[in-house]
C-alpha cells in the first residue's frame, strides 16, 4: 500500500517562530540546519509507524517554503521525496493509486485563535472558502485526495491544526507535539516523545484507512477567497467575480481544475514511471 505524505515546518515539536530565509546571520543558519533535521526526524517516524503498519511505499512531499526543508541525510531511506519549487502540481504523484494521506508539522489554517504560525497558504489569506466550507492546507489537501478516493488519515503538529482535521474528517489519527499558546508561541513536547507519538498515531493510521471516508466536495466547487488587504479591482475582468477589495470567487467543475486555474500549473504533465532504489534491492 502507497501512502503519500505531505510535510510543513510550522508544526514542527521545537519550531516556533517564522523562518526566515533571508536572514544570513550565523544564528539563523543554524536554526534552520537544527530545524530542517527535526523535520526529518518527525517525518521518519511516521515513515517507520507506516511501514509497521502496513504500508509498502511511502511518498514524502516536502512542502514547506523552498521545498527543501527535510534533511535528507536523517531521513528514513525506505521515503522517497518530492521537493524543489516549479512543480506541476501542488501534491504531485497524490491520486488514486495512493492508499492514504497524511501531515506531519501541521499548522492550523489562518485566523485561528492562538494557534502556534497558523496561516493558509501565506500571511496575505485571511480565509480560503471551498463549497462555504472554511479550510487550510490540511483541507485542501484531504479534500484533493478525496477527488481521488484516498482517505486522509494522519495529521500531527500544533494541536490547533490536530483538532482542525479532526473536525472536518471524523476517524483522521492526530498526534499533537506541540500546543500553540500564541501565534508566535507553543508548549512543545520534547523530540523523542514527539517522534514516539507520531510513530504510534502512524501506525495506528494504517488501521484507519478502511474506517475513515474521502473528503468528497460536492460539484461544482465554489470558491471565495478573502485576503488582508485590498487586492482585487472590480474594473479588471477575469475568471474571478470580486466581491469587493478583499474578496473574489470562482466556480470550477471539481477541486482539480480549481487547483489548476488558481496556479496556473502545466496541463500536459505526466510522470515518468519509477520504483525506488529500495525496493529495487530487496
Amino acid at each position: 500500500m502507497k501512502v503519500y505524505l505531505m510535510t510543513d515546518l510550522e508544526g514542527v515539536a521545537g519550531v516556533y517562530q517564522w523562518e526566515s530565509r533571508d536572514d544570513e546571520s550565523l544564528e539563523n543558519h543554524e536554526r534552520r540546519s537544527r530545524q530542517r533535521i527535526w523535520l526529518a526526524e518527525e517525518v521518519s517516524a511516521a515513515v517507520d509507524g507506516l511501514f509497521a503498519g502496513g504500508a509498502t511505499e511511502v511518498i514524502v512531499n516536502d512542502g514547506h517554503g523552498a521545498g527543501y526543508t527535510i534533511d535528507l541525510e536523517h531521513l528514513d531511506p525506505r521515503a522517497t521525496v518530492v521537493h524543489g519549487q516549479q512543480r506541476p502540481f501542488w501534491l504531485p504523484f497524490l491520486d488514486e493509486t495512493c492508499a492514504a494521506t497524511g501531515l506531519i508539522g501541521a499548522h492550523a489554517k489562518a485566523g485561528t485563535p492562538n494557534a502556534n504560525l497558523c496561516h493558509t497558504m501565506n500571511s496575505k489569506i485571511r480565509d480560503w472558502r471551498f463549497n462555504d466550507i472554511s479550510m487550510g492546507e490540511l483541507g485542501l489537501q484531504a479534500a484533493i485526495a478525496g477527488h481521488y478516493g484516498v482517505p486522509f488519515t494522519l495529521c500531527t503538529g500544533d494541536a490547533h491544526a490536530c483538532l482542525e482535521a479532526e473536525e472536518l474528517i471524523p476517524g483522521v489519527v492526530t498526534a499533537p507535539v506541540k500546543f500553540g499558546t500564541s501565534r508566535l508561541s507553543a508548549l512543545t513536547l520534547s523530540r523523542e516523545e514527539a517522534c514516539d507519538r507520531i510513530r504510534e498515531a502512524a501506525m495506528k493510521s494504517m488501521a484507519a484507512i478502511t474506517e475513515v471516508q474521502p473528503l468528497r466536495l460536492e460539484r461544482p466547487v465554489h470558491f471565495r477567497d478573502e485576503r488582508v488587504n485590498a487586492a482585487f479591482d472590480e474594473e479588471q475582468p477575469g475568471e474571478y467575480t470580486v466581491i469587493d477589495a478583499h474578496t473574489r470567487e470562482m466556480e470550477a467543475d471539481d477541486i482539480i481544475e480549481l487547483m489548476y486555474r488558481i496556479y496556473n500549473y502545466p496541463r500536459d504533465w505526466q510522470p515518468l514511471n519509477f520504483e525506488p532504489a529500495w525496493k529495487r534491492e530487496h
